[in-house]
Formats: C-alpha cells, structure tokens, sequence
C-alpha cells in the first residue's frame, strides 16, 4: 500500500485534507483520492489479501497490472503511465467538485 496524505489550507473546512491511495505499489496502481471525513470507503478497497486472489479487490487489479506488466516493462509502462495520468487527473478534478458541492450546500452527505 502507498499513501498520501494532501493537507488543504484553503479547502472547505469540512472536505479538508484529502488521503491519496494507492493499495499496492505505486508503478502499478493508481493513486485514489478519499476524504479524511467519510464515513465509509468503498468495498473494493477494504478487501484484499496477498494469500487470496479476489476479482473485486483493488489491491488486487494493481497486482495483476503489474505482474503482467512484468513481462514487457519497457512496452508496457507507456501504457500503464498514460492510464494513471488519465485517471488521477480525472480524480483531482473530482476532488475540486467535490469541494464545489460541499461549498454550495454544506452537506457531507451530498458529497459521499
């Protein structure tokens, strides 16, 4: 597991600091952004375990992109690079509405 803890001065109060996952190594997975205040995280993230392969884990879908990477490193982390690119900047993206939304109405709830 690697994380991230991002800290926000200026963030609304309630969304605030902002923890960063990644559930296996980094070169294989892609950095998921949880608010410090949920009240839950979502079930493929709070499964997985190194001796039991699970279809649902997100522990494991990093595991298998980087094992099959393995094979052809130099081919395949273009690829895998260009993907974790994508995705993470759609979450940072989601992170600022998540902040709009939480701004407008006050509501933790809503932003869940």
């Amino acid at each position: 597991d690697t994380y991230v803890v991002a800290s926000r001065k200026d963030a609304v109060d309630a969304t605030g600091a902002v923890l960063w996952f990644a559930p296996a190594s980094p070169l294989g997975s892609v950095f998921t952004p949880f608010s410090v205040h949920l009240s839950d995280v979502p079930e493929s993230f709070r499964s997985g375990h190194q001796s039991v392969f699970d279809r649902k884990s997100a522990f494991w879908a990093a595991c298998v992109v980087a094992n099959v990477a393995n094979l052809k490193w130099s081919y395949a982390i273009t690829d895998i690079e260009k993907r974790q690119n994508d995705l993470e900047q759609a979450s940072v993206e989601m992170v600022e509405k998540m902040d709009e939304v939480y701004a407008s109405g006050k509501d933790m709830d809503v932003v869940e």
